[in-house]
């Protein structure tokens, strides 16, 4: 953590000294400390509020390809509500969802994205999120989770549904 907090705070000093102030600085922690120890905890690699123009929030539907090490499939609100509450106590910035998605292994991720929009009302200091679109293979080359948006198709149709009334309702002032 010492490390990545003088590296961060070294290169935000080359874009301070070269006069760069079209610049937003985001600070992107993943929402779980990997591995679990104390000394990683996420806030350990927290730059200072004077650095930091944004936080962000990261956490994964991972789904149950890996069940047998205790992966699960979680809810937006059980990934987010406690990562959302912690972080609107610790920090003053806007805060946005710098990476997300959901496997398709171990539930229903159409369902799973539909209620993650009719969540989004929950979390008012949140101002941008963003789907990752990808997939994590195993150590033989599978697919182990696939986080594509159009995968199945009906996420696509919830992505724009969705996205076309949130536009008609935020259009109407």
């Amino acid at each position: 953590p010492m490390i990545f907090k003088e590296w961060y705070r070294y290169v935000y000093q080359i874009f301070e000294e070269a006069g760069a102030d079209n610049v937003i600085w985001v600070w992107n922690p993943n929402g779980e400390s990997f591995p679990d120890f104390r000394w990683n905890h996420t806030m350990m690699y927290y730059p200072g509020d004077e650095y930091v123009d944004v936080v962000g929030l990261t956490a994964y539907n991972t789904g149950t390809y890996y069940a047998a090490t205790g992966e699960k499939w979680q809810t937006f609100d059980e990934l987010y509500d406690w990562l959302y509450r912690d972080y609107v106590n610790r920090f003053s910035q806007p805060l946005m969802i710098t990476e997300f998605a959901s496997s398709n292994t171990g539930g229903d991720k159409t369902q799973w994205v539909d209620n993650m929009f009719r969540s989004f009302r929950k979390y008012p200091g949140i101002k941008v999120a963003i789907w990752w679109d990808g997939a994590d293979k195993d150590a033989y080359g599978n697919i182990a989770r696939s986080y594509y948006i159009d995968e199945p198709k009906s996420v696509l149709d919830v992505f724009r549904k969705h996205l076309r009334d949130t536009w008609k309702f935020n259009s109407l002032g």
